[in-house]
Order: C-alpha cells, then structure tokens, then sequence
C-alpha cells in the first residue's frame, strides 16, 4: 500500500478495462452487480511483517537487510489464528466481502505455493492461511477477494532493489523470469481457492513501461479466464474494473472525462499514523498505534462512500498471535450493530441525488425511496432537503415505519423541510426514509452573490479534496457545520460557482483555532493565480489583502500552509465571506 492518486488519474486508468476485457469475460456491469450491491468489504493486513509490528513495509522502512528479515520464517507461528473469527466478524459488521494479503511487498506467501519456498507452510504454522479464510468465506457466504503484490523484495529476480540495498546485487536479474514466477502463482490462486470474485493487485508503480504493461495484461487476461466473474482493481497499471482511492475519499466520487459514475472503492485504515513512523498510518499491524479512528468516524465514512456510488474497503491488521486486536474487533461489532437495523440504507445504494447539503450528513437512495443519514440531530427540529421537486408521499425513521414525519414541500418546490422527533433515534446516523412519487428530481443548489454582492460559502457546501492521508472532516458544532480535525496541509477545501463580472473582495474566514499553539499558523486562500494569506489568531484568522476575482467560474480554495499531516488540529473553519470593495 501507500500510494498517492489523483482522482483524474484514477479515471484515466479505469477506462481500459472497461473497453477491452478478455475474450468470454462478461460485460463489467455484469460482474459488478454484486460489488455495488455490497458497498462494504473487509480488508486483512497479515504476514510476516506482523511479528515486528511496525507495519507492512517495516523491511524497507527499517532497513532490513534480506537475511535477517528472512529469520522471521522461523518465528512466524500464529497459534491464534481463526479463520471462523476473522470471516465471522467481517460478517457481523455487515462486510459483505472480504480482501485478504496472499503475498505482499516482502514477497512472502501466506499460501501453498509450489513455486516457492518462502510462504507460511515452511513456517512453525505450517498452515495455508489463505486456503482457511477461503473455505470460511464460502461456507458464510462472504465474496472472497485475494491481494497480490507485483512488487517483491524476496525475489531474486525483481528489481528495483531498495534503494538503501547497496549490497544486494542485481546482477542476472529477470524481470520477464519473475513475471513468469508471478504469472504462475496467479494460477494457482485462481485455480485452487474455489470461487474467487475479487483480485487485487498492488505495488506496480515501478514497472509502467507499455512492454511490462503488455505483459502484465497477459496475466491479468489468464487470470479472467480461470475466474470468468472476477473483478480486478486498477493497480496493474493497464486499467482495471473499479478505483482504488487510498486512505482518502474522492470528493465527488469518481467519474470518467464524460462525468458518467464510475465503479471505484476507497480503502482507509483505522490508524491514524501516531505509531511506527508517525506520519504513515500502517495497514499491517502497528504495535505503536496510539490513535484509532472512532466508531461513528468510520461509520460516517462509510455512508460518505456510499453517498457517492462508492464501496468502502476498511482494513485491520491483526496481531502476531492470530488474534484480532481489540480496538478494531470492538469498532467492527459497534457498526455491525448499526448495519442491522440500517443496512438497508447501504446495501444495493445508489449516490445521493443532491449536490450539496446545509445539515451534518448524507443521502443515499433506490429506486423512489431517499435514505437521509443524519449525523447532528438538528435542535430545531427541522431538517431541508433542498431543491427536491418530486412529490414526497411518505417520510419515517428507517426500521420504525409508523414513525412518520411531517413534511412540507411548498408547491414552487424549491425544499423540503421535514419535521423531526426530539431525540436522534442513533447516536452516530440516524436515518431517514423519504419515499417519493418516482425518481428523485433535484434542482442543485447554487452558490451566488447575495443582493449586496457578498458571497457566503459554508463549509457544508464546501468539498474537501485531499490525497493520501486525507485528515480533514465534516463535523458539526452547535448545529453548525465545520471542517475539523484539519492538520494535513494537503486538504484543501474548494468551493466553485459563477460570477458574472470581476470584482475585488474582502475575505472575512469564519474560523477557530483548534487549538492554543494553532496561533500564528498561516491560511491561504486563493483562486486561480491571485492569493491572499493571513494568520491563525486566538480570535479566528486575520486577512488583511484582499482578493481579486474574474469573471465566469471561479473556484476558492482554502489551505494550511504550516500544518503537519499528524500534528494537532490547526483550525476549525466554518466558512468563508466574501465582501465586495467599492
């Protein structure tokens, strides 16, 4: 893993596939039906990177040299390990499949392997991990995906070597040898693990040239053939069948250069990087962890996900014993208790019909029904649904259909506000289902000028677009809607509308910092060439210049220029004013 995309880029890779699959491979909606129905999945770090636990790339990040590394074959004993425990909890969080490591970057194998000597039956286990969680997937009807490094750092073989390798030398080295070494394991979990849905490939940026891509394709091309259902990601650099947004979620979702929906899932950690080499938060397990993502964090994302027609992969990575640990195991049971009696909302969604939203939360929907997933329990009472013009027949809380909800929807139809009871029946997402007369229609909300030329743009309206080690959130406040916990200065919060004539404005931040030794701390706003930049004070963010604007559409983007991708919270920023000059 650790690897950083753009959302474009993702596109541009996807699009292959797509056009020009294998010969008698069914068409990608097809085989993604059931991938888009389950929108949740369980990923499993686990190998011999789990016994240092320092994550999964400790054998470069440490600098191992090979033969020691190598020692931990020796120690590898997982005595704990239940593939009953690690399926059945995927399946009581409401997983419907699971993504397990078969062989990753250090190049050992977590399965019988004829072909090589370095897997886990040449360990004291001398069990074929893979082979277990396969079985259990199908006994408890979980769809099985197996993970597959192209990198190797075992192999004589692959190169590159690591940089700091200086003693490991390459000579004789045989890329096509080891492709042919790769092309052969590929075979044998495609054809010894029963039915398997989903591949997974990862770690082939160092190889991109066309030959190698040519190549890699020929695999991947065997591969739907002994799998003819299979799904395969996009990492193998010749296009693939869904995105892989790593540790971020893609603003709008992701969507290919016509604006058509793409099929894509995002995978995140539960770690947040305050361990092993702080800033990575590491998908193996990290014995240094000290921060773990709340329960309704992790929720909320998952809804987030699905809010945009995406799935969501959520890794653990479980203990040298076998054992999953405890903080993980209890975050799976928590939202396992949510997804019964609010799956329905996830399960076989579709992304929300609307563009942007005043209240805490998101919307999913199918067919005629809109499923409002509610974060912040609005005090007032009242919650818009804004610019839906499709009659609404009946609201109620999901799982509680007597539970109805007054609404009101005036006949110029430009919201809809409904009337809620006291209490949030959920305390992280308490949903809502609005069940309209036919498919949702909805006239997007549109930023403008107000009639004294000022431009309001609040952070619920605002997208959050980040990369790797995405950090900034939607959270709520007294009612009101913030961007927090906000630290990696890689998230950037735009907003985008149209503007008829230029101007020159006044940029007035509606902002806290989020903590004392925030003060000081820059912000940059800009758009397009022109920037102002102003400080963090104890009273909110202080811009003195102000900021010129062209005609037409103009995007506005906010940036912390001083913050530390793990350090503390910087700012809360609530939303941004935009004060015309005369």
């Amino acid at each position: 893993m650790r690897r950083v995309l753009s959302v474009g880029l993702l596109s541009a890779m996807i699009v292959p596939a797509i056009c020009c699959g294998a010969e008698g491979v069914a068409p990608l909606a097809e085989r993604a039906a059931w991938f888009q129905d389950a929108r949740f999945g369980l990923f499993i770090h686990f190998g011999l990177f789990s016994q240092i636990g320092k994550g999964e790339w400790i054998r470069d990040s440490g600098q191992i040299p090979l033969s020691e590394y190598n020692k931990l074959v020796a120690q590898f004993n997982p005595k704990e390990f239940s593939a009953a425990q690690w399926v059945g909890l995927a399946k009581q969080a409401g997983q419907k499949y699971l993504v397990l490591i078969t062989k990753h970057h250090d190049g050992f194998c977590l399965f019988d392997s004829r072909l090589s000597d370095y897997t886990v039956m040449h360990t004291p286990f001398k069990r074929d991990v893979v082979r277990e969680i396969a079985d259990e997937c199908h006994r408890q009807g979980i769809h099985l995906g197996l993970y597959y490094s192209i990198m190797d750092w075992h192999h004589p073989d692959y190169v590159p070597r690591r940089p700091w390798e200086k003693n490991r030398s390459t000579k004789g080295a045989n890329y096509d040898r080891y492709l042919a070494y790769m092309r052969g394991q590929l075979r044998e979990l495609m054809t010894n693990y029963g039915k398997v849905d989903v591949l997974w490939f990862d770690g082939g940026w160092e190889h991109t040239s066309p030959a190698d891509n040519k190549k890699h394709l020929a695999i991947i091309d065997m591969a739907r053939q002994l799998q003819p259902g299979i799904l395969v990601n996009d990492r193998a650099n010749i296009g693939g069948d869904f995105g892989t947004p790593e540790q971020f979620i893609p603003a709008t979702g992701v969507k290919d250069k016509d604006g058509r929906p793409m099929v894509w899932e995002a995978c995140l950690t539960l770690s947040t990087g305050h361990g092993s080499f702080a800033p990575v938060a590491w998908w193996g397990y990290d014995r240094n962890e000290t921060v773990f993502k709340p329960t309704a964090e992790v929720l909320q994302e998952l809804v987030n996900v699905a809010s945009k027609g995406g799935n969501f992969l959520l890794n653990i990575g479980p203990m040298p014993n076998g054992k999953i640990r405890p903080e993980e195991v209890g975050c799976l049971t928590r939202i396992g208790e949510w997804t019964a009696k609010y799956g329905e909302s996830i399960y076989g969604s579709q992304a929300s019909p609307f563009g942007l939203l005043k209240f805490f939360g998101r919307v999913t929907q199918k067919e005629n029904r809109l499923f409002v997933h509610v974060f912040d329990w609005p005090a007032d009472g009242r919650l818009t649904l804004p610019g839906l013009k499709t009659p609404v027949t009946k609201a109620y809380l999901l799982g509680d259909p007597a539970a109805t909800l007054a609404v009101d929807q005036k006949p110029a139809g430009d919201e809809v506000v409904l009337s809620l009871p006291p209490k949030a029946p959920d305390s992280m997402d308490s949903v809502i289902v609005v069940e309209l007369d036919g498919a949702a229609k909805v006239v997007p909300v549109e930023i403008a000028p107000a009639s004294d030329g000022a431009i309001d743009l609040p952070s619920a309206y605002a997208e959050i677009q980040a990369q790797h080690g995405q950090r900034a959130k939607l959270l709520s406040r007294g009612g009101r809607v913030y961007i927090g916990n906000w630290s990696n200065p890689s998230d950037v919060a735009v907003w985008n509308f149209h503007l008829a004539a230029p101007g020159t404005y006044a940029v007035r931040v509606d902002g806290k910092p989020a903590q004392d030794k925030a003060s000081g701390q820059q912000v940059r706003v800009s758009s397009g060439d022109e920037k102002v930049v102003g400080k963090i004070t104890a009273e909110g963010v202080q811009i003195d210049q102000p900021l010129k604007l062209a005609a037409g559409r103009v995007t506005i983007r906010v940036e912390l220029i001083d913050a530390k991708r793990t350090g503390p919270a910087v700012l809360d920023l609530f939303g941004v004013r935009l004060v015309p000059r005369k």
